[in-house]
C-alpha cells in the first residue's frame, strides 16, 4: 500500500507542515478518499487534457493534503498522472 511507504510519510509530513494541519486528521480521511475522488463526471478532471484537478470547493483541507501527498508520490513513478490543485474555486466565491 502506498500510504505505508517511507516516501509517502515524508511527503505527508511536508504537506502537513506547509498547510498547518494535524497529521492524524489527514491520515484519518484517507480511507474514504477513493470513493469521493474517483468520479470523472463530478469535475475531478479536465477531459480535454486528462489532468486531475483537486478543487477546493470539493475537498476539505485534510482531504486535499492527503490527495496531494498521493499525487506527489506517484509523480515520481513511470507514467505518472498529471494533476494540479485548484484553490481558486472556493465554495461561495
Amino acid at each position: 500500500m502506498v500510504a505505508q511507504r517511507p516516501e509517502f510519510t515524508t511527503v505527508l509530513n511536508e504537506e502537513v507542515l506547509a498547510r498547518k494541519l494535524n497529521a492524524k486528521d489527514v491520515i484519518a480521511c484517507i480511507g474514504h478518499l477513493y470513493a469521493k475522488a474517483y468520479n470523472p463526471r463530478d469535475g475531478n478532471d479536465d477531459a480535454h487534457t486528462n489532468v486531475i484537478i483537486l478543487r477546493t470547493a470539493k475537498f476539505e483541507e485534510n482531504e486535499r493534503a492527503a490527495l496531494v501527498t498521493f499525487l506527489k508520490v506517484q509523480s515520481k513513478w513511470a507514467c505518472p498522472h498529471d494533476w494540479r490543485e485548484d484553490a481558486a474555486c472556493k465554495a461561495g466565491e
